[in-house]
């Protein structure tokens, strides 16, 4: 008997079966994906039609950009993070500039004072410095615009253009005499390494020549940071330095790479950071052992204007124990930004798309009702100040950063804890030099200031809260006091009155010579 399996004739599709099934296969994938494409566009069919309603039918002439500005910007603000924003093609020259450090000007630190632009510092190698612009120069003209009453944005906008262009500045130099200047306009690349007092164009570094003790402040991390750290360090070395001042009071971040390279200048082995996105994926950083790191003892002075890439250093170095934490609790930014510019020079979103962990695994973010955020200070170092004691500190140490001519420096004597405390009224950098001062000479870290904690920092929150009271208070004095001027200046009134008697108005007396020339001229004698 046969075998009816064996027996039976196997059918065969032919070799155009395969083709067919991958393009039934292909029109199925193009149908889902043309599904998913039209729900995504049918998304913005509300948006289109408003808008399309708008531009034919409002009584005002709507303006596009600032409708296409707000959308967006509408649709950001639901996400409920400050730092994922749009930045418009008219703002992206400014980001860039903080983003880099780098813009087209003439290169001075300036401000405003007397409501006129003052030359704060010209910077080091730069067009400013090379026309004869000086500390101190009040700038009374810019291109022929007067600068009386001018907002230092306007004058910024007036002194930045093309590279290669001249801008004419009159100035009122220290000594009275006025000139007229032409500055040559380039590419300035800020640096955000700074020392204690200029040394020529650039800066001295040594707080205590006989003890070795030396500074660093750092204003932002920039791709430049790192390279201009080592500079620092290879004149410190020079110099003798055997501690370390860390300042990054105020600094409100930067770049994440800034952040691990400086942090990894003062490590040889430890977890620097880690990174987790909205899926929990992530990657960490890790400190390596090379032939330029730095164990030497340190000290980082924070405040609640240090954040983001700042708290990433100091948190590092903290949690490694390797430099002590001295100041009050960090800002609380615990978010890493993407900047990704849109096609066709649409913009530039920068927005969150990881958290960032200390080597400790806590998040720093400052969110909800959360009672802990950012780094604290260790123990016995926490030196807590006001905004007027900050104001008047910035002021002081302003004494001693612009560039001057030889023998025109002011005196100073930052190797003396004492005269940091009474004449730079800094009593953070005051306690730092002490504390430094006995590791060097005892191997012990003298206790300088308070224990952080919940009470500390509630207590810390309250005294400025009732401070910003109080100049909300002063403000409204003020106003006060000038409504009342504005009222006393109006003098008397006059009551008018129609025919029969009755009171239908007052006028001040000053407008009354206004009123009589308004009334029609009559014959009778008054």
């Amino acid at each position: 008997m046969k075998d009816a399996s064996r027996s039976r004739t196997t059918p065969r599709l032919g070799s155009w079966a395969v083709p067919v099934l991958c393009v039934l296969l292909l029109v199925q994938i193009l149908v889902t994906l043309g599904a998913g494409r039209r729900d995504d566009l049918s998304w913005f069919d509300p948006l289109i039609d408003v808008r399309a309603m708008v531009l034919e039918d409002h009584v005002g002439e709507p303006d596009v950009a600032k409708m296409q500005e707000a959308a967006i910007s509408g649709m950001l603000e639901t996400l409920d993070d400050p730092y994922t924003v749009w930045i418009p093609p008219r703002l992206e020259s400014d980001f860039d500039k903080q983003m880099r450090g780098s813009y087209v000007g003439i290169g001075a630190e300036i401000e405003i004072v007397d409501d006129r632009l003052r030359i704060v510092s010209p910077l080091e190698d730069s067009p400013a410095l090379e026309a004869g612009v000086r500390a101190g120069d009040v700038v009374l003209a810019i291109d022929d615009t007067d600068t009386l009453g001018l907002d230092s944005d306007a004058c910024i906008a007036l002194l930045m253009g093309v590279e290669g262009t001249p801008v004419r500045i009159a100035v009122r130099h220290a000594d009275g005499t006025e000139a007229v200047l032409e500055v040559v306009r380039r590419r300035i690349e800020t640096r955000s390494v700074k020392g204690i007092r200029r040394d020529g164009e650039g800066w001295d570094h040594v707080l205590d020549p006989g003890l070795g003790i030396g500074y660093v402040r750092l204003t932002q991390f920039t791709d430049r940071t790192i390279e201009e750290m080592r500079e620092a360090i290879d004149a410190m070395d020079a110099d003798g330095v055997k501690a370390l001042v860390l300042d990054l009071r105020f600094n409100g971040g930067g770049t994440l790479d800034g952040a691990i390279d400086v942090a990894d200048l003062f490590l040889e082995r430890g977890v620097i950071v880690s990174v987790r996105d909205r899926q929990g994926d992530g990657r960490r950083w890790t400190a390596t052992r090379d032939d330029d790191d730095h164990l030497l003892p340190m000290v980082i002075l924070v405040n609640d204007g240090s954040a983001s890439a700042s708290e990433i250093v100091a948190g590092a170095l903290q949690d490694n124990d390797r430099a002590k934490i001295l100041g009050e609790r960090t800002f609380g930014k615990g978010s890493v930004q993407e900047v990704r510019p849109l096609p066709d020079d649409q913009g530039t979103l920068k927005m969150t798309t990881a958290r960032y962990y200390l080597p400790n695994g806590r998040n720093l973010d400052k969110r909800g009702d959360a009672e802990v955020w950012g780094v604290d200070p260790d123990p016995g170092f926490l030196i807590d100040l006001d905004t007027e004691a900050y104001r008047n500190l910035v002021l002081n140490r302003r004494r001693y950063e612009p560039i001057v001519a030889s023998g025109d420096a002011e005196e100073a004597r930052f190797d003396d804890p004492d005269w940091i405390d009474e004449e730079l009224e800094d009593p953070q950098l005051a306690a730092a030099m002490r504390t430094l001062k006995s590791k060097l000479e005892t191997d012990s870290w003298l206790v300088v200031g308070a224990d952080p904690g919940a009470e500390a920092i509630a207590s810390s929150e309250l005294r400025d809260q009732v401070a910003y009271r109080t100049r909300l208070l002063e403000e409204l004095a003020k106003t006060d006091g000038r409504i009342l001027e504005l009222d006393a200046s109006a003098g008397e009134e006059i009551e008018l009155r129609s025919p029969d008697g009755i009171v239908i108005g007052r006028i001040p007396a000053t407008r009354l010579d206004g009123l009589v020339d308004l009334l029609p001229e009559s014959d009778e004698a008054p």
